[in-house]
């Protein structure tokens, strides 16, 4: 992963009116407390690195260390295996390996944005098991869920570049290609983080699902 940070600056401050294209993030806000009321975090962001974020970050006195998680998946696997959707147990434990190359409970948050809808099911379990591990206790995982649907037009989706710009208001911009996205629903997103302490969901005016897990 790519590690960035820089000397501690004054916290974000919300700008008013809020930004052009802005949405506002209630999860956000709840890792923003969560970044107030604590001191030199090691940030997981699996978006990849982009400044608006490690801005955000440096800007209470943290680390982020950021990795393109659909992009280290693509060129990890050959497109034999992708199109097949069959992973071997020894090429998902090397992938992770290479990916989260972290101790055990040596990190104190994570935002994953919609990563974990983009990767086949077996892999997207695999990586939030790693996360569990990775993750230190009572740590804040950010994710977000595109809506469940049956229709077929629903089962390709645009991942998105996820930009903190400020403790209330994330920018959403969908990447140029449509890929495959695994469908799930309130009950199955429950399921799917059964390993951590709770799961909080967040309504929004979008049809993305914003979700909170305590590790």
């Amino acid at each position: 992963m790519t590690s960035r940070t820089s000397p501690p600056g004054p916290k974000p401050s919300l700008p008013t009116p809020p930004p052009e294209g802005a949405r506002r993030s209630h999860a956000l806000e709840a890792i923003s407390a969560h970044f107030s009321s604590h001191e030199s975090l090691h940030v997981l962001d699996l978006g990849g690195i982009n400044q608006a974020n490690l801005d955000f970050v440096t800007g209470f006195g943290h680390r982020l260390y950021a990795e393109d998680l659909v992009r280290s998946f693509d060129g990890f696997f050959s497109p034999g295996e992708i199109s097949s959707g069959q992973f071997t147990e020894g090429r998902i434990t090397s992938f992770l390996d290479q990916t989260f190359d972290f101790p055990d409970q040596s990190c104190d948050a994570a935002f994953v944005w919609d990563a974990l809808q983009f990767l086949p099911s077996t892999l997207a379990q695999a990586v939030l098991d790693r996360l569990h591990r990775v993750l230190a206790p009572d740590s804040l995982l950010l994710a977000c869920f595109h809506p469940d649907s049956s229709t077929p037009d629903t089962l390709a989706a645009c991942p998105h570049s996820c930009r903190i710009l400020d403790t209330r208001h994330l920018l959403l911009v969908p990447r140029p290609a449509r890929r495959p996205i695994q469908p799930f629903n309130t009950r199955a997103i429950e399921r799917f983080f059964h390993g951590f302490q709770s799961v909080k969901f967040f309504l929004t005016r979008e049809n993305l699902q914003e979700v909170i897990a305590r590790r």
